[in-house]
């Protein structure tokens, strides 16, 4: 899962990044860094842990979550430059509205209002699209005269689709919160859109009101209504010095200050809510490991996340649900109890199972 961090100037992105993936990016000034960070974090899951020690598994290796940091503009356009490249490799975008106040960061507008700034955005967005899809009209309309009567009627009927798509997009209606027909799919599918991007918020509070955390997630519930859309607080500043301590002094520290679940384990959750995605286990003395999946997805499909050839050769696989397994406390009892069982290339893949494949190539 690759996920893209964007925010208007001063909205302390980078310091989320920090915070996200215990990098060291330079936070920069006021206009934000013109460079692009990559970092990757790992996501927090007690159960391998359990696992791991369990089976005294030589590695341990948790489900990964890469950030893109993008590059800031002093203008406010945060579609500028490589910033668009970047956005088509992302599952989903994360925007950092700042809810903050610091009079040394002046903030663009100059006054700190983070429902302006999420609606910005969300315009931006739909705004970026809007152009695209015109841009796509008139290179149809451009080609009419040179194409086969078949073909013409073809680009005929993309062209009133996309006019249709862009009046949704006028009326404030992103991709995401659309349900698209065949022939729609079909008129964008060679087009980008933005606003199909699952969209993640991070309201970067200031200390002070870190007490008031749930009153403004509730607040921020309210302005994402929407399909795939979700968003938490986090005071960036705390969190990007607490992943700096070592984990016992992290503990006492957030115990203290009364901080509540790490910013990391928060904002991992709600990526995996938002984006319709579980993890599967698997255990031996060699490693264990989570892999993460859509949810639904069948064994079969399950399987190609560890390589493509194990879902080629599927034959079946055999399962455990975590909470069964810990419960009897070995493979073998699990066995005695009916808990280990067979399953075939339609077996939908449960949250925590624990899966080994058995495949021939």
């Amino acid at each position: 899962m690759k996920i893209g961090i964007l925010g208007l100037p001063s909205s302390g992105k980078t310091t989320i990044f920090n915070s996200l993936t215990r990098g060291k990016a330079d936070i920069g000034g006021f206009g934000a860094s013109r460079s692009t960070n990559v970092g990757v974090a790992h996501v927090p899951d007690e159960r391998v842990d359990i696992l791991s020690k369990m089976f005294k598994s030589k590695k341990t290796i948790y489900a990964e979550v890469s950030y893109v940091d993008l590059p800031g503009s002093s203008s406010g356009d945060l579609f500028e430059g490589e910033a668009m490249g970047h956005l088509q490799q992302v599952d989903a975008i994360l925007h950092v509205a700042r809810a903050f106040e610091d009079e040394s960061v002046p903030h663009l507008e100059g006054t700190v209002d983070y429902k302006r700034d999420i609606e910005k955005v969300a315009f931006d967005i739909l705004f970026a699209d809007i152009a695209l899809i015109e841009r796509r009209i008139e290179r149809l309309t451009g080609s009419l005269k040179g194409l086969k009567a078949v073909d013409r009627e073809e680009a005929v009927k993309n062209i009133e689709i996309l006019k249709r798509l862009q009046g949704d997009l006028e009326n404030g209606i992103p991709f995401r919160d659309r349900d698209l027909d065949p022939s729609e799919l079909r008129a964008i599918s060679d087009t980008f859109t933005l606003s199909s991007l699952p969209l993640l918020v991070a309201l970067n509070i200031g200390e002070d009101d870190i007490s008031n955390t749930a009153e403004l997630e509730e607040e921020l519930a309210m302005l994402l209504k929407g399909k795939s859309t979700g968003g938490a607080a986090i005071c960036g500043i705390l969190e990007a010095e607490l992943v700096g301590m070592p984990t016992e002094e992290e503990a006492e520290m957030r115990a203290g200050l009364d901080a509540g679940e790490p910013g990391l384990s928060r904002m991992i959750k709600l990526s995996y809510k938002v984006l319709g995605l579980n993890s599967f286990l698997t255990v031996g003395e060699d490693e264990t490991r989570a892999w993460t999946i859509k949810i639904g997805a069948l064994a079969q499909k399950a399987a190609g996340v560890i390589h493509s050839d194990i879902e080629r050769g599927f034959i079946r696989a055999e399962t455990v649900a975590y909470d069964h397994f810990i419960e009897c406390g070995s493979m073998a009892e699990a066995r005695n109890r009916g808990q280990f069982r067979q399953e075939g290339r339609g077996y939908v893949v449960q949250d925590g199972d624990i899966l080994n494949f058995l495949f021939s190539v």
